[in-house]
């Protein structure tokens, strides 16, 4: 049998490098360990795969990472053991139904029951359950939220993590060149998506997906037993982690014919305030800035995002939503932090259903030299031939 290691273990360098900086955020708090909650899904599952190289697909997983000592892995019995111990490099690693017990029972055998905990998640998604076992089991420790302590040390990306980013990039537009071929009249939704779904797949990307809006728009969806028309525009959103599990949210707009005055205004639209929200992302510059471009665009336009919650910017990495979210969770840009922006808008009703799905996604990288799109460097509406 060919053998070959999982695709996502990072390098020893890397995994010290980020124990380094979480150690050293976590004794700055006076943190004797952290209990890193995740979520098998693409918004949360990144925590634990940070600190372990695990990828959980579904169920909970937790790391305890202890500010001296190794680190201890506790599996949901949904997803059970069979695969962490392919990482090969955690080797502290359990099933059980009472993860609060597991982690007090931890917490003593590093001498720490009675210590200074900090926990990543607990302000989102630790279960009520999970924390409840972990106070009754470690009576005489201290528990606090970590999750804005652990989440700020990632959103600084290394560049082994800017590398995998590229290789999630260049995997994404080669499937969307490779679709140019699958978007014809007469084929259905379903097909030209299962396509895409195939490729990412073949590259050896993680977990995904792939989705698609057609004239008139009212949601992007999964893809339907509709088929494509002549008269269609076509717009195709692929959010894929690539063999690394970094993520890109990556959007193309199609058509058989050039598009029309409003779609054409609809798109210049689009491309100015895409590129003004990118040269906001300046080192120092608070990410509400973001916010401030693209809504001076819209001033221009008559366009409007006026009382939406939805993100137009948001960070990614190993997980396709990480902090800063614009709006929401404030932070200064960083130099290597790594924003995934798509523009969000408000349309009236007749206007959605024309134009609503035309849109631009990007992975954009902070730098000192300023702010770097890491997939497109320039958006173009493609028209093919039908």
């Amino acid at each position: 049998m060919t053998a070959a290691p999982l695709s996502h273990i990072s390098s020893t360098r890397e995994r010290e490098r980020r124990y380094t900086a979480l150690r050293g955020a976590m004794e700055n708090a006076g943190l004797d360990a952290l209990v890193v909650c995740s979520r098998g899904d693409e918004f949360m599952r990144g925590r634990v795969q940070y600190v372990s190289d695990i990828f959980q697909w579904a169920g909970w997983g937790i790391v305890v990472l202890p500010l001296n000592g190794e680190p201890s892995f506790i599996s949901d019995p949904l997803w059970g053991l069979a695969r962490p111990p392919l990482v090969k490099w955690i080797h502290h690693i359990q099933t059980t139904q009472k993860p609060g017990v597991a982690i007090g029972e931890i917490l003593s055998d590093h001498g720490i029951s009675d210590g200074n905990i900090g926990i990543a998640g607990l302000a989102d998604i630790t279960p009520a359950a999970h924390y409840m076992e972990m106070v009754e089991s470690s009576p005489n420790a201290t528990f606090t939220d970590a999750s804005d302590l652990f989440d700020d040390v990632r959103a600084i990306k290394s560049q082994e993590e800017i590398g995998n980013l590229y290789e999630t990039s260049a995997i994404l537009r080669r499937v969307f060149k490779a679709l140019e071929a699958e978007i014809r009249p007469g084929v259905s939704e379903h097909d030209v998506l299962g396509e895409a779904h195939r490729l990412v797949r073949q590259f050896g990307c993680l977990d995904g997906i792939a989705q698609m809006s057609r004239t008139p728009f009212t949601a992007y969806t999964f893809g339907t037993k509709g088929v494509i028309e002549e008269d269609d525009v076509i717009a195709i959103d692929l959010e894929w982690g690539g063999p690394s599990g970094y993520w890109v949210e990556l959007r193309r707009v199609y058509s058989f014919k050039p598009p029309n005055a409003q779609q054409q205004r609809f798109w210049d639209s689009r491309v100015e305030s895409f590129a003004a929200c990118v040269d906001a992302m300046q080192v120092g510059a608070e990410s509400t800035s973001v916010l401030d471009a693209m809504n001076e665009v819209y001033a221009r336009y008559g366009q409007t995002a006026e009382g939406l919650v939805n993100y137009t910017a948001h960070g990614i990495g190993l997980d396709s939503l990480e902090p800063p979210w614009v709006p929401g969770k404030d932070r200064v840009f960083e130099e290597n932090m790594v924003i995934n922006l798509h523009c969000m808008i408000g349309l009236p009703p007749d206007e959605a259903a024309a134009v609503g799905g035309i849109t631009v996604s990007d992975n954009v990288l902070v730098t000192a030299d300023g702010p770097v799109r890491m997939t497109d460097q320039s958006d173009e509406w493609i028209v093919l031939e039908p």
